[in-house]
């Protein structure tokens, strides 16, 4: 398995760093593509690999499992996990939608 991230999202608990990595999907010998993950917390560690048809596939549901990940986490729950300052962590599959994305009303 690759160990090396080519992609990483920083979020925020207070002024600490918790990390999001992604890594390059590789073909596995089963045909499948695996993307490996990791959430790097300022106590704990978690990481696992979801798998996909092709590379983007896979790559689209190591982030949904990761954006379901840590809004699971009871830092979360608890409003103190951000991103940029937002409850919305800009991650699949809310991505595109809310406070990030508004742009606001035009100038007159």
């Amino acid at each position: 398995m690759n160990d090396e991230a080519f992609v990483e999202r920083h979020f925020a608990v207070g002024h600490q760093d918790v990390i999001a990595r992604f890594h390059t999907p590789i073909l596995a010998p089963g045909g499948e593509y695996q993307c490996q993950w990791q959430i790097v917390w300022p106590e704990r560690e978690r990481k696992s690999r979801s798998c996909g048809i092709d590379g983007v596939q896979a790559l689209m549901l190591a982030m949904g499992t990761v954006h379901s990940e840590l809004c699971e986490s009871d830092e979360y729950q608890s409003g103190l996990l951000t991103y940029l300052d937002q409850h919305d962590l800009d991650l699949p599959p809310s991505w595109g939608r809310g406070r990030l994305y508004d742009v606001g009303s035009p100038p007159e």
